[in-house]
């Protein structure tokens, strides 16, 4: 012990080292592992912050297949703006015409207003002798029916005894609703394919009833 005590003369420990096993050094080294969710969790969020969880998921909710056919409500309101556009081309249009007539080209007439206002016309033809809704007494089963529209507005239907005297005659129909002081759009009751459908339809400010022809077109109307 002498001896020992000579050889360390002079030599300061300042703190011996501390005897740890491995687990215990292992312990400092390895972080404790955390789920996701408790580590959201440590996030403190106020009553009213949104969760930026839920707003990281895209939630698809199933189709309904309850799809009510028609025209929405606000529809006429939408194409009005066009149709008083139109009015005026073709008030324009008849007069330097001569005024409304049976000798006009009325297909040419409300053809070319109709492209002034960029816009274009919908012919749909029916064979006279397909259309289920004539009324019983008529005979006449020979000839071709068209229907025009704008935009989804009937405007008119004619008959004759081809496509292009057919298209005339829903032409000269159509004219006719711009020989008041306006037209408007409106939401009326049709036949179509033997039931009752909302249809836009082209009216002046006549009041009168309001018979139209069955309709050869609905556009608000599901593919069956």
């Amino acid at each position: 012990m002498d001896k020992i005590n000579e050889m360390a003369e002079g030599i300061t420990v300042i703190e011996a080292p501390e005897r740890k096993t491995r687990d215990e050094i292992m312990g400092k080294l390895k972080r404790p592992a955390v789920s996701a969710d408790a580590d959201y969790q440590g996030k403190k969020t106020k009553p009213n912050e949104p969760d930026d969880r839920a707003h990281s998921k895209c939630v698809v909710h199933p189709a309904t297949s309850s799809h009510k056919c028609g025209p929405s409500p606000g529809a006429p309101a939408e194409h009005q703006p066009f149709f008083n556009r139109l009015y005026k081309a073709v008030a324009w249009k008849l007069v330097s015409a001569g005024g409304f007539g049976p000798n006009l080209e009325h297909f040419e007439i409300l053809r070319s207003c109709v492209e002034s206002c960029k816009a274009s016309l919908t012919c749909v033809f029916v064979p006279l002798k397909d259309i289920p809704d004539l009324p019983a007494g008529r005979t006449q089963r020979e000839g071709q029916v068209c229907e025009l529209r704008c935009c989804t507005v009937y405007m008119g239907t004619g008959y004759g005894r081809d496509e292009s005297a057919a298209r005339a005659m829903a032409s000269k129909e159509a004219l006719k609703v711009f020989q008041g002081q306006k037209v408007t759009v409106k939401i009326s009751r049709r036949r179509f394919r033997g039931r009752d459908v909302d249809d836009l339809v082209l009216l002046d400010e006549q009041s009168r009833s309001q018979a139209f022809p069955p309709a050869l077109s609905c556009p608000f109307q599901e593919d069956e």
